[in-house]
């Protein structure tokens, strides 16, 4: 088959815009039907993903353009004959189910190529479970479903495929992406970085605060750790390295950094849309809830680079390597009005559709009138579109794979099989199921996007950590930053190798190095679904005295973590400033005297130890 690349490029690229543009259209005058808009997304997103492939010979070349027809043909197909199954009109017939296979198949291998083995492995798993549930041992065993009526159920409803997941990638997850597309093509990512380097990096150890502040900043935009770490990584590990820091602590410190924009407000990663969807609240009650854990954690990595900068006596950069802070900020401060006007509008009760609309349309026009260009202006949009859809791709295909096993679930009735036999294993003890959880969480995260980890676990383990007794608010939290952190932890740390491949450093170690940088990710968790005022749930002195023995409890963690906070600690003491730590962690006034008493021994004993070393 003859490939004319030039043309076919163009032709994908164009699919792209035009794309984008439909969506953004959407996201600010309404969208369309339900399975209309979802199947619609489907069709650019999967027929788009197989056209971007880059295949050799005419065999991968015939195998791209296959599947990038079938996922348009397939997709168009919905779109016209779902009012006739949605009120019944005919069975499913035999060409149904045809293109219902063809559509699965077809969304397992872009799965593959888009996600990898561990989420193709899993959707595949639950599609065998569907249909042969006999064979299934104990609780698991069902009497498992028909093929036609599998296929119909994943294929021509709202429960599979384009099921929430998808709808969600369908209006709010593009939305958001084509924001930071836009924001970061006209300037506004290049101007995150510049502010966060203006602001923090003349002290010590200033690029890595830098990275904290810039991966914080765009995290809130991109909604992917890996992404975050490929944009704000590639300028601040070589400066982190430039001042002293070892390779595998900068990769480490830009990776922990860059995994907390999945959960920091004000747009944080796509599954906090879902969950706003699957608890039927507003959207600013998720991020709401978020920004307590997200402060913790950012607050606890900055102090470990403080401290890291401190231990290794590393200074920062001179003045004269600095961006101007008065250009950064006041000159070419207009690239941060869309990001505040974003969350103005959202706290002031905006949809998020509609504040990400109108603050594109501000990152858009604001610029026009600083590059007085219209060419140049109307170029970087185009590619702004491109990029945005482009980046979207991988998104859409991980949301559809995970709606076909939340299909599964729902079909089977697995989730209630799961809920019963979790809270059985445990005991209804809260605690062990949420380490049950929490290990669920990572195993699936080291092979599967954040969003895919989320659904799934959503869809299985809010249920029983509720009839334990925490809340819906705190259970879907909870999983969702594991889902997060996930790509933190060893063996499989896609974000830390990811940051170690820009820093040339160790892979492995450097992912050792971010487990730990990370550990208050890991913990506080645990600490909110017990203390929901660090959800901003409850009466204010409660929630302000959660807060300030939550820090306290994160100076604590630091110095365990890296010897040295205010003094160097004596080894003998870090393990009672880590019981110390996880003690004002957990709410009560108890345990944060019990707490408030093992900090003040280990002062003393400190300078006990401090004064003998004088004396000798």
């Amino acid at each position: 088959m003859k490939d004319n690349g030039t043309v076919m490029e163009k032709i994908t690229k164009w699919l792209l815009v035009i794309s984008s543009l439909v969506f953004f259209y959407t996201s600010g005058f309404g969208s369309f039907s339900t399975l209309t808009q979802r199947a619609l997304h489907w069709a650019f997103m999967g027929t788009c993903g197989f056209l971007l492939l880059k295949p050799k010979g005419w065999v991968g070349k015939t195998f791209k353009y296959v599947f990038a027809l079938v996922s348009l043909a397939t997709s168009l197909y919905v779109i016209f004959t779902w009012r006739q199954r949605i009120f019944g009109i005919g069975e499913v017939s035999s060409l149904d189910v045809a293109m219902g296979i063809m559509a699965i198949v077809a969304l397992l291998v872009a799965v593959k190529l888009s996600v990898g083995w561990g989420l193709t492995i899993v959707v595949a798993v639950f599609i065998v479970y569907s249909v042969w549930g006999p064979i299934f041992p104990g609780f698991l065993g069902h009497s498992g479903v028909k093929i036609p009526r599998l296929v119909n159920f994943l294929y021509l409803t709202a429960e599979g495929i384009f099921g929430i997941a998808l709808g969600i990638s369908s209006t709010y997850i593009i939305a958001f992406v084509i924001f930071g597309s836009v924001l970061s093509s006209l300037g506004g990512g290049e101007w995150f970085v510049d502010v966060a380097y203006a602001l923090t990096g003349r002290y010590r150890g200033g690029p890595a605060k830098t990275a904290v502040v810039a991966s914080a900043l765009m995290g809130t935009v991109s909604g992917s750790p890996v992404a975050n770490v490929v944009t704000t990584g590639t300028f601040t590990i070589p400066l982190m390295k430039k001042v002293g820091f070892p390779a595998k602590v900068a990769g480490a410190v830009e990776a922990v950094a860059s995994t907390g924009g999945m959960f920091l407000p004000p747009v944080m990663g796509a599954g906090a849309f879902i969950m706003a969807e699957y608890l039927n609240v507003p959207y600013f009650s998720v991020a709401k809830a978020a920004l307590i854990p997200a402060i913790l954690y950012y607050v606890a990595l900055f102090l470990i680079t403080d401290v890291r900068a401190v231990k290794s006596n590393l200074k920062g950069l001179p003045k004269e390597e600095l961006p101007d802070i008065k250009t950064a900020v006041f000159k070419k401060g207009y690239h941060g009005f869309p990001l505040l006007f974003l969350i103005v509008a959202i706290v002031l009760g905006w949809s998020p559709l509609k504040s990400a609309f109108w603050a594109t349309i501000l990152a858009m026009a604001i610029p026009l009138f600083i590059i007085r260009d219209f060419k140049v202006w109307l170029r970087k949009v185009v590619d702004a579109m491109y990029d945005a859809s482009k980046q979207a791709v991988p998104i859409a295909v991980a949301c559809a794979g995970a709606g076909i096993i939340v299909g599964a679930i729902g079909v089977t009735g697995l989730g209630t099989k799961i809920a019963n036999g979790l809270i059985d294993f445990a005991n209804g003890n809260l605690m062990f199921g949420l380490i049950l959880t929490m290990v669920a969480s990572i195993i699936l995260g080291t092979g599967m996007p954040v969003t895919a980890v989320y659904i799934i676990c959503a869809a299985t383990l809010v249920q029983p950590l509720v009839a334990m007794g925490t809340s819906a608010l705190a259970a879907h939290m909870f999983i969702f930053m594991f889902s997060a952190v996930a790509g933190l932890t060893p063996p499989v740390a896609i974000t830390s190798y990811t940051a170690a491949g820009i820093a040339k450093s160790d892979p492995n170690q450097t992912a050792i190095q971010g487990f730990l940088y990370g550990l208050p990710g890991f913990i506080i968790p645990f600490i909110f679904v017990y203390s929901p005022e660090l959800l901003l749930v409850g009466a204010p002195l409660k929630v302000a005295l959660a807060v300030v023995t939550a820090l306290i409890g994160i100076c604590c963690m630091v110095a365990t973590i890296e010897g040295y906070f205010l003094t160097r600690w004596n080894m003998l003491l870090r393990p009672l400033l880590a019981i110390a730590s996880v003690l004002l962690l957990d709410p009560g006034i108890i345990t944060d005297l019990i707490a408030f008493g093992i900090i003040a021994v280990c002062f003393g004993l400190q300078l006990l130890v401090i004064n003998r070393l004088k004396k000798a």
